[in-house]
């Protein structure tokens, strides 16, 4: 898909100059460029993705951190935010694109309390997916509270004792403004096809039913018109297997090693970005794709980490809530953090933790929205979590610099200096994001890693795989 070209630090092609909420040119700073080129001291990079969590939701009451107590919704009601356990199993919030669009309310941020619980079909809702009138919003109290909540601290104590002895972010996003699918695409791609919704059957991508498609997000108005030309609205897609390209053709050109660990459900699960990326499916990289998630433990205890790691959680791992819900998200990341930290790769490690979507949660932080090269609106979402942890990470450091999942991406191509993908030819997210950088520092000696007190250790884990899924949107 075409995207605006960055051509260098300080000049845009004519395409993308001038227009309101366009793709922004990020600024090296002299850590990225210490870092650039292969002069790093990181050459193993772990990415731990975690589902469906907003900052204020997961972090609220941080100290030095940017969160609130309360918010009004558009119902003109003051909601406090309430605590609730990580486990819950009353409530998955929906977190679909519409969700988005009626959370984010025209910029007024103000929308969460209506939960949309279903969608009106037939007579007059044939496009309901771009008709407010066409979303049945939750009646019911408890339905609009819950969604005002935020995890009780001593259900994810793991997480803040690693904030707190290494680096956090209050002001990182979702790359994409919907739900999981579509932000998986743009851990590895930098984009999705203009992909905006979950596949339209399981499990998604090559792999899936020949009947399966996925929405696309197009520039324009709806029939009749709601939100404006740059809002767009969403257009039936194609059969969700793609050919753009991702950071594995740089990888795999630099000669870096990479391998992505997937949950044990199957190695083309709902939470394998490439299974829906057809040179990576039906290609020899394949072999880079690990099952269960757990391998990860096992290729640090026998010294075969790759320079590169994704790491996805299975169902009761995840942080997600609902009915597959589970409390052993906290643990998992810090046994693999433990593990790294008590292996001969920590002192050249850096371990990226963030949260793939908002999942339908509150939170305060307006997203800023950028227009892709077709002129509608694929991004930000709102707010998720960011923990950097390495021993050049900056010591109780709360970073409130804007960062994205996309930056993840920029992470791997300064710390290996690779180029942006596709060359640069394109304007992916990774372009946009930065790498992180105000968060580490590259100068300092490595650090002792400490290890953190976990509920459940790697051998659990090990002894008690999970064969859950992840997320089903």
């Amino acid at each position: 898909m075409k995207r605006c070209i960055i051509v260098a630090l300080t000049m845009v092609l004519a395409a993308c100059s001038g227009s309101p909420g366009s793709i922004p040119v990020t600024q090296r700073t002299e850590n990225s460029m210490l870092h650039a080129g292969g002069s790093s001291p990181i050459s193993h990079v772990i990415v731990i993705i975690q589902e469906n969590r907003t900052f204020d939701n997961m972090f609220h009451g941080f100290p030095g951190a940017n969160t609130v107590n309360s918010a009004k919704g558009k119902d003109g009601k003051t909601y406090t935010l309430a605590p609730i356990p990580l486990e819950y199993k009353k409530l998955d919030p929906r977190h679909d694109h519409p969700q988005f669009l009626e959370d984010y309310d025209q910029g007024k941020d103000d929308g969460f309390n209506n939960e949309i619980v279903k969608y009106r079909m037939g007579s007059g809702c044939s496009d309901y997916l771009n008709h407010p009138s066409c979303w049945v919003f939750s009646n019911q109290q408890w339905v609009k509270q819950a969604i005002y909540s935020y995890v009780q601290p001593t259900d994810v104590q793991e997480y803040w004792t690693l904030a707190q002895q290494y680096a956090l972010g209050d002001n990182a996003f979702a790359s994409n403004n919907g739900p999981t699918y579509v932000a998986h695409q743009y851990l590895i791609a930098g984009e999705s096809g203009h992909a905006s919704e979950v596949p339209s059957a399981q499990p998604w991508g090559c792999d899936g039913p020949a009947s399966e498609t996925v929405e696309l997000l197009a520039y324009g108005q709806a029939n009749p018109p709601v939100f404006s030309k740059a809002t767009g609205h969403e257009v039936p897609g194609p059969f969700p297997c793609f050919t753009y390209p991702t950071i594995a053709n740089n990888l795999d050109g630099a000669g870096i090693s990479w391998t992505y660990y997937v949950e044990a459900q199957n190695p083309g699960g709902n939470l394998n970005a490439f299974t829906s990326i057809q040179q990576i499916y039906k290609g020899p990289d394949w072999k880079n794709i690990s099952s269960p998630d757990t391998n990860i433990l096992k290729d640090i205890s026998n010294g075969t980490l790759a320079n590169v790691s994704w790491v996805m959680p299975s169902g009761s791992n995840s942080d997600h809530a609902g009915p597959a819900s589970g409390n052993k998200g906290p643990s998992w990341v810090g046994s693999i953090a433990n593990a790294i930290g008590q292996s001969k790769y920590w002192n050249s490690s850096a371990i990226i933790v963030m949260w793939d979507d908002w999942g339908g949660w509150y939170d305060h932080v307006h997203p800023p929205q950028y227009l892709a090269p077709h002129g509608a609106r694929e991004g930000l979402g709102f707010r998720v979590p960011l923990i950097v942890i390495s021993p050049y990470a900056k010591a109780g450091y709360i970073s409130h610099q804007q960062h994205e999942i996309a930056s993840t991406l920029r992470f791997i191509e300064e710390t290996f200096g690779l180029g942006f993908i596709g060359n640069g030819s394109e304007a992916y997210a990774d372009q946009r994001a930065d790498g992180f950088n105000d968060m580490f520092n590259f100068s300092q000696r490595p650090r002792t890693y400490k290890p953190i007190p976990v509920k459940y250790d790697a051998h659990y884990f090990l002894t008690h795989p999970d064969r859950t899924p992840a997320d089903d949107y």
